[in-house]
């Protein structure tokens, strides 16, 4: 799965840009393109941490587990994303009691805040010391093995959720348009207008 947040400049802002850089060569583009790619650089950080506002996801699980692609606008095409994609991340990276392997309690998750549940057939275990890996595990069979690890929501499926995806995109556009004030100002600063 993929999730993405786009960046852009709407035409009447760009009408007005043209109008404001019409002495500059490829004024409007250039301002544009400066705006947008700002705006995308600041994407991961505000969708990290809007997935850390809704999700119990540790930080580490969290920049492990996930790609991020970004396609910076150009004065060709006046549009940028950056797209998030990745594995899921195992359940014992979210808030999870008890943490400790072999205490006989139940297993209680919580992935998004304010939710939970309780895991009946889970416990806690650590694999071998060569890889040293602790996750929240389940039996498959009647006989002790084989197990399988819960996992939880990938990087992708978090930025994807709306109340995320909105204040990315709000918080980017924002960035975006207040910076293409100033790239507007720079331009005309160094061509005399």
């Amino acid at each position: 799965m993929n999730a993405g947040i786009n960046v852009s400049i709407d035409a009447e802002t760009m009408e007005r840009a043209a109008a404001l850089l019409a002495n500059v060569p490829h004024g409007a583009e250039r301002a544009a393109m400066n705006a947008i790619n700002r705006g995308l650089s600041r994407v991961k950080t505000t969708a990290f941490r809007g997935v850390k506002e809704v999700y119990t996801v540790q930080s580490s699980a969290l920049n492990s587990a996930t790609t991020t692609q970004v396609q910076k606008a150009s004065t060709g095409d006046l549009a940028g994303y950056v797209r998030f994609s990745g594995v899921k991340i195992p359940l014992y990276k979210f808030k999870v009691t008890p943490k400790r392997p072999g205490t006989g309690k139940t297993v209680k998750a919580t992935m998004e805040k304010g939710g939970g549940g309780v895991y009946q057939s889970a416990f806690i275990a650590a694999m071998s010391k060569s890889s040293g890996h602790t996750g929240v595990f389940r039996r498959e069979g009647k006989k002790r093995y084989p197990i399988s690890e819960y996992m939880g929501l990938s990087a992708a499926q978090m930025a994807g959720n709306e109340k995320v995806s909105t204040k990315v995109q709000e918080e980017s556009q924002e960035l975006v348009n207040a910076r293409l004030e100033h790239e507007i100002e720079r331009l005309l600063n160094n061509y005399g207008g």
